[in-house]
């Protein structure tokens, strides 16, 4: 009998969505992967072409990211090597708009 989670594995990849699944996982473990005291301030919502877009709460925010940036990409290529993740991009808006 196969696990459950082998046999979604090898229907996603079948399905060819694999990749998309591990794209969305960036969005999903963001909190995880940066801590809570970042993601309470800024919010990753979307990932497109290699471009993970954060949300966040304040000009004050987005410069803090941009200076963390480096720090940021390195941990989510390692926790996530099986996306291709280029660039982080900040748009400044309140949590939940």
């Amino acid at each position: 009998m196969e696990h459950v989670g082998g046999a979604l594995r090898a229907f996603l990849r079948g399905a060819g969505l694999d990749k998309a699944v591990a794209r969305w996982r960036v969005v999903v473990e963001w909190r995880r992967i940066v801590g809570d005291e970042i993601a309470e301030h800024a919010e990753a919502y979307r990932f497109q072409r290699g471009m993970l877009w954060v949300a966040v709460e304040s000009s004050n925010w987005s410069q803090h990211i941009t200076f963390l940036k480096p720090r940021l990409l390195e941990a989510l290529r390692r926790e996530l090597p099986d996306v291709e993740i280029r660039d982080i991009r900040c748009v400044v808006r309140r949590r939940g708009a």
